[in-house]
C-alpha cells in the first residue's frame, strides 16, 4: 500500500510557464514540494501526494484524472480552469465522473491561492483523523491501551476528538457505532446513549451510497469521500469513509467524519451560476462588438500589437490571422502619413488623434489588388491604473462611398452650376407659362358664367323672330329686317359658342377618330376657304394613332386656325399641316397646367406669314384679343382653340417669330379603341305631332318663347318653373310624352334628379335638356354623360322641331314615305354635300353622303340604296360612268343627276335635276 506524502504536490501541466511559477512560489510558502507528473509513468508503489493539480490546456483532462484514481484512492484532484473554460469542463466532468469525491475545480484568477490553502488544509485534516482513529482503534483492539496507556493519554485523545470541528463516529465491521463524538451529537442532536451499539442504517445520515462505500473500504484500506443530501434538515454533508486497521494491518471497522458544507455547497453552486452569467454576458460583448457597424480594433505595448479586431475590422483590412501581428502589419496603411509615427505620437502624447476622410490601402482579398478605400478613424490611447498608456484603442468607418460621391460632386461643381442656371430659366419660363395658363382659365370661367344668360337673351329674340317671320311675309320690308335680324342672331350665338368653347364648357361627343381621314375630308373645303394663293401640304406620319375627339369640333377649329394663317399670309404663302404621334414626358406637362404626361397625336398648323412678337404670343389665346383690323375679326379663333384642346384632355402651344411664321401645335389623347368613322348628321323634316311635352323653364320669356314655338308645331305644352312643380305635375298622373327641361334650375331639386325621377314615374317618357351653359350637371370630362340628349341654346324652331321628332318617333303622316328609304348622295362640294342630305333627310328619306366616285362606290358594297342622287361632274371620274357600275351592283336605284349645265343626256334610266333646285323639285324628282 502507498503511502500519503502530506508535504507534496504532483502538477500535470500543459507547458505554462506562468502558472508553474505561482505554483511553485504557493508551495514554498507551505513547505511543500512540487514534482511533475506523467501519469503513463507511474510506478506500482510510488507514494500519494497530498494534491494533484490539473493545468489548463491538457488534453483529456478527465481520462488523465480517471488515471490517476484507479492508481491513488486518497489524493485530492483539483482541476485548474480560467474562467472562459469552467463552463466547458463541468460539461465533460457531468453529473458521475467517476473520481470518487477527493476532486474540484479550482478557477484561476484572484480566489485561486485560497482555495488551494482550503484544498491543502482538508486533505491535510482527514489525514490526521485518519491516523488517530487508526492508531486509537488498533490500542483498543489489541489491548494495548490499558496496558501500556495511561488514562492521561486516553483523557487526551477523547478530547482531541471531542474537540474536532467535525462530526466523527466509529463503526466496527458489522456497522455498528462504537464512538460517536461531541460534533456528532452537537450536528445530529443525539447523545452517545442513544447511538451506541445501534446500526449505522438507522442513524439521519444513512444512504445507500454511504452502506456501498463502507463495504468498498472493509475490502481494502482506502478512504471515500460522498455527499448526502439531509432533506429532512435541508442540508448537505460531507462524509469522509476510511478504514480503520488493527496492528497487523487487518481492517475491523471504519471510521465517518461528516462535515455540514451547505454553505460551501450553495457558494459553489453561486459561483457557478455567477460563472454561467458572466460567460453568459462576455459572449453577448463578443456579438456585440463583432456586430459593431465601424471597425474596431485595440493594440497593447509599445510595439502596437493587436490584441482584439471585430468583424468590420477583418473585412476592412481582408486578412484573418491579425491578432497578435503588430500594428503595422496588420492595420491598412494610410498614404498621407506614416502609420508608425501616428500610433507613437498617440502612445508617447496621451492624446488622442481625429482622422477624418483618410485614405488607406487596403487588400479585401489575399492575393488580390490594393484598392484606396477613405475612412473615419479616431485613436484613443488606453490608460492602466497607474494612468501610464498601455495600449490604443482605435475605432472608425470605412466612408469610401460617400468620399467618392462627394469628390463626384466636386468635379461637376461646374457643370451643376450651369444645370442650375438652365434650370433657373426653365422655371421663369414655367412661371411665365403657369401665369399665362392661369389667366387664360379665370378669363374662360367669366366667359362661362356671362353665356348662359346671353344665350337665354339669343333664344327669346330668335324664337320670336322665327315666330314674327310668317306674319311679314307679305311685308318685304318688314321681313327684310327680320331677316337681318335673324342672321345677327346667328352671328351671336356663334360667338356663344366660340366662348363656351374658350370656356371648357361646350358639350362635346368625342369619338375614336382617324386624323388623316379627317384632314383628307376637309381637304376641299380648305382649299375653297383659303383661295389659290395659298399652297396647302399635309404631311401625315406612318402608324398613326388614334385620338379620342369630337370630330365636329376638331374640324372648326382646324377650319379657324387655317383662316388665321390665311390672314397672316397676305401676299401668299404656304400652310402645312402636320399629323404625328408624339409623348409628352413628366419633365415637360411639369411646367404646364392641366396636361398629363402620356401618348398624344400632334396635329400641327403651320404658315409662311409674319409672325408674331413675344408679347403678342402671350395675349394670343385672350378671346377677343386680335392684330386684325377692326371688323376683319373676333378674336376668337385661337381662344376657340385653347378651350377645345383642354376640354379634349389635350394640350396647344403657339411657336412665332416675326417674319418667320407662326406654328399652332395641337396635342390630342391617343386611345386604343379602333376608330369610329363619323356618319352624316341625320335630321328628320320639320314637322310637329299631337304628343304631350312638360317645358320646365324658370326664365319666363324663354319658356313664353318655347311654349309658342311647340304650340306652333301643334304639340300639348304643360309649363312649370322649376324642377319641384315639374314633379308634382309627373305625380298627377297625366299623360306625358316628353320632358323638356333646363339643365340649370333653381331650388333643391336638380333638372337630373326630375329627369331620374319621371323615369321612374313614366318609364316611357322621354327627356330633352337644354341649356346655354352645361356647368357639371350632364357633362363631366368634357363630354355628355352616356344618354343624355342636349340641344343647346339658342336654337331655331327648325332646330327643336328635328330634336323633339327625333326623341319622340317620326310622326306618320301621308305625305312622307311609308317605308324610309335609303339616298346615296355623291357630290365633291363639301356644303353642297352636307345641303343635299339634310333636304332629302327632311323630305323623310334617309341620306348618306358621299365626297367622290371612289368612297361611294365602297358604300355601294356595305349599305343597300334605293335611289342615287349624283353629280355628273365629279374629280377624277365621271359621274356616268359611276351610275353605270352602281346599277350594276345595286339593279333596283333609280337614278337622279345633279348638273349646273342643264338636263344631261344619257341611256341610263336616270332623271334629271337642275341645280339650283327647291324643296319641292326635290320632292317631287325622289318621289317619281
Amino acid at each position: 500500500m502507498s503511502e500519503l506524502l502530506l508535504d507534496q504536490i504532483a502538477l500535470l501541466e500543459a507547458g505554462d510557464a506562468a502558472l508553474r511559477e505561482q505554483i511553485d512560489s504557493w508551495a514554498t510558502a507551505h513547505g511543500l514540494q512540487v514534482r511533475s507528473l506523467d501519469p503513463g509513468a507511474l510506478l506500482p508503489d510510488e507514494n500519494e501526494p497530498a494534491l494533484v493539480l490539473l493545468a489548463p490546456g491538457l488534453q483529456r483532462p478527465v481520462a488523465q484524472a480517471r488515471q490517476l484514481r484507479s492508481r491513488w484512492k486518497a489524493t485530492q484532484l483539483l482541476f485548474l480552469s480560467d474562467e472562459a473554460g469552467v463552463d466547458s469542463l463541468h460539461r465533460e466532468l457531468g453529473p458521475a465522473p467517476l473520481l470518487g469525491p477527493q476532486w474540484s475545480i479550482v478557477t484561476l484568477g484572484a480566489s485561486a491561492l485560497a482555495q488551494l490553502d482550503q484544498a491543502l488544509a482538508s486533505v491535510r485534516r482527514r489525514a490526521r483523523l485518519r491516523t488517530t482513529l487508526a492508531q486509537a482503534n488498533a490500542m483498543v483492539d489489541g489491548g494495548q491501551l490499558s496496558k501500556r496507556s495511561s488514562p492521561t493519554a486516553e483523557l487526551y485523545l477523547h478530547h482531541f476528538i471531542d474537540a474536532a470541528r467535525d462530526a466523527i463516529v466509529g463503526l466496527d465491521r458489522a456497522g455498528a457505532v462504537l464512538y460517536w463524538s461531541a460534533g456528532a451529537a452537537e450536528l445530529f442532536g443525539l447523545g452517545r446513549g442513544e447511538v451506541l451499539r445501534r446500526a449505522a442504517s438507522g442513524l439521519p445520515f444513512w444512504s445507500d451510497e454511504l452502506g456501498q462505500a463502507l463495504a468498498q473500504v472493509q475490502d481494502c484500506d482506502t478512504t471515500l469521500t460522498l455527499q448526502h443530501e439531509d432533506a429532512a434538515n435541508g442540508r448537505t454533508l460531507e462524509i469522509v469513509v476510511a478504514a480503520v486497521c488493527s496492528a497487523d494491518g487487518a481492517v475491523v471497522g471504519a471510521a465517518l467524519t461528516l462535515r455540514d458544507v451547505s454553505a460551501l455547497v450553495a457558494e459553489r453552486r453561486a459561483n457557478e451560476l455567477h460563472g454561467r452569467q458572466l460567460s453568459e454576458e462576455r459572449a453577448h460583448l463578443q456579438r456585440l462588438f463583432d456586430q459593431a457597424p465601424g471597425f474596431i480594433a485595440i493594440t497593447e505595448g509599445p510595439q502596437h500589437e493587436l490584441k482584439i479586431a471585430n468583424r468590420a475590422f477583418h473585412q476592412l483590412v481582408g486578412a484573418r490571422e491579425l491578432l497578435g501581428r503588430p500594428a503595422l502589419k496588420a492595420f491598412p496603411q494610410l498614404e498621407s502619413r506614416a502609420l508608425s509615427d501616428l500610433l507613437q505620437q498617440v502612445y508617447v502624447t496621451g492624446r488622442p488623434y481625429i482622422g477624418r476622410d483618410i485614405a488607406v490601402r487596403v487588400r479585401p482579398q489575399a492575393g488580390g489588388k490594393a484598392e484606396r478605400h477613405y475612412v473615419n478613424f479616431i485613436f484613443q490611447p488606453v490608460f492602466s491604473e497607474d494612468e501610464q498608456v498601455s495600449g490604443i484603442f482605435c475605432q472608425g468607418h470605412d466612408v469610401t462611398a460617400q468620399v467618392l460621391a462627394q469628390q463626384a460632386l466636386q468635379r461637376s461643381s461646374e457643370q451643376l452650376q450651369e444645370l442650375v442656371e438652365e434650370r433657373t430659366r426653365e422655371l421663369e419660363l414655367s412661371r411665365q407659362a403657369l401665369y399665362q395658363s392661369q389667366k387664360l382659365e379665370a378669363i374662360g370661367k367669366l366667359t362661362g358664367g356671362v353665356a348662359h344668360d346671353f344665350n337665354n337673351v339669343l333664344q327669346v329674340i330668335a324664337g320670336n323672330l322665327q315666330l314674327l317671320q310668317p306674319l311679314v311675309e307679305a311685308n318685304r320690308g318688314a321681313a327684310k329686317r327680320v331677316d337681318a335680324a335673324s342672321s345677327a342672331v346667328e352671328r351671336g350665338a356663334k360667338l356663344a359658342r366660340q366662348l363656351l368653347a374658350f370656356a371648357r364648357r361646350q358639350p362635346l361627343r368625342p369619338q375614336p377618330t382617324n386624323l388623316s381621314r379627317l384632314l383628307r375630308d376637309l381637304d376641299e373645303l380648305l382649299r375653297q376657304a383659303l383661295g389659290e394663293r395659298i399652297e396647302i401640304e399635309t404631311v401625315v406620319a406612318g402608324g398613326l394613332w388614334t385620338t379620342m375627339v369630337d370630330p365636329n369640333q376638331l374640324e372648326q377649329v382646324v377650319l379657324n386656325l387655317a383662316i388665321n394663317a390665311r390672314d397672316a399670309m397676305p401676299d401668299g404663302g404656304k400652310l402645312t399641316l402636320e399629323l404625328g404621334n408624339a409623348m409628352l414626358d413628366e419633365h415637360y406637362t411639369g411646367t404646364q397646367i392641366d396636361v398629363a404626361p402620356g401618348q398624344y397625336v400632334l396635329l400641327a398648323v403651320s404658315d409662311t406669314g409674319v409672325g408674331m412678337p413675344a408679347n403678342i404670343i402671350e395675349q394670343a389665346f385672350e378671346p377677343f384679343f386680335t392684330t386684325k383690323p377692326e371688323g376683319q375679326g373676333t378674336g376668337l379663333g385661337l381662344s376657340m382653340a385653347y378651350g377645345f384642346a383642354k376640354q379634349s384632355g389635350g394640350h396647344i402651344r403657339l411657336y412665332s417669330e416675326p417674319g418667320a411664321g407662326t406654328s399652332v401645335k395641337l396635342y390630342l389623347p391617343r386611345t386604343e379603341q379602333p376608330e369610329v368613322q363619323a356618319q352624316p348628321s341625320t335630321v328628320g323634316p320639320v314637322v310637329g305631332g299631337s304628343e304631350t311635352i312638360l317645358v320646365v323653364e324658370d326664365d319666363l320669356p324663354v319658356q313664353a318663347t318655347v311654349i309658342e314655338l311647340l304650340t306652333g308645331l301643334g304639340y300639348s305644352v304643360l309649363r312649370a318653373n322649376d324642377a319641384q312643380s315639374a314633379l308634382s305635375i309627373l305625380q298627377s298622373g297625366l299623360s306625358i310624352d316628353l320632358l323638356f327641361t333646363d339643365v340649370v334650375m333653381p331650388g333643391p331639386l336638380s333638372s337630373t334628379e326630375l329627369a331620374r325621377q319621371a323615369r321612374v314615374l313614366l318609364p316611357d317618357i322621354a327627356v330633352l335638356f337644354t341649356s346655354g351653359y352645361t356647368r357639371n350637371a350632364i357633362v363631366h370630362g368634357g363630354r355628355l354623360d352616356p344618354g343624355v340628349e342636349l340641344l343647346s341654346k339658342p336654337y331655331r324652331q327648325e332646330d327643336l322641331a328635328r330634336k323633339v321628332r327625333q326623341l319622340l318617333g317620326t310622326q306618320h303622316s301621308d305625305d312622307k314615305p311609308v317605308e324610309q328609304q335609303w339616298v346615296m348622295v355623291v357630290e365633291d362640294q363639301p356644303q353642297l354635300l352636307v345641303l343635299a342630305c339634310e333636304m332629302v333627310e327632311e323630305l323623310g328619306y334617309r341620306a348618306c353622303g358621299y365626297p367622290n366616285a371612289e368612297a361611294a362606290a365602297q358604300g355601294l358594297h356595305e349599305q343597300r340604296f334605293d335611289r342615287l342622287l349624283l353629280d355628273v361632274n365629279l374629280p377624277g371620274r365621271s359621274g356616268t360612268d359611276f351610275a353605270a357600275e352602281a346599277l350594276r351592283t345595286q339593279p333596283w336605284l333609280r337614278l337622279v343627276f345633279v348638273s349646273g349645265e342643264g338636263r344631261i343626256e344619257s341611256n341610263l334610266p336616270a332623271r334629271s335635276l337642275p341645280k339650283p333646285f327647291s324643296f319641292d323639285q326635290l320632292a317631287e324628282i325622289l318621289q317619281g
